[in-house]
């Protein structure tokens, strides 16, 4: 039987070079659209694209509609 504790472990390596990540941190532009993720009942999902596809509105659109009525009614 092979001895687990004697096998060469690879690691991660090296970090890469501050030159490398200069640029990893920065903040995307004013206006410039971003991606974000949240969990939702598929049903949900469904109704929300067939109301964009009805009003011929992108999603994002839809969503960003949507938080400025949010925001004006819940404060």
């Amino acid at each position: 039987m092979v001895n687990v504790k004697k096998l060469p472990r690879p690691g991660k390596g090296q970090p890469p070079v501050p030159e490398e990540t200069r640029h990893n941190l920065g903040k995307p532009a004013s206006g410039q659209k971003v991606h974000q993720q949240v969990k939702i009942a598929p049903e949900t999902r469904r109704a929300f694209r067939v109301y964009a596809a009805e009003h011929e509105m992108e999603l994002s659109d839809l969503f960003e509609e949507m938080w400025r009525f949010y925001q004006a009614h819940h404060g």
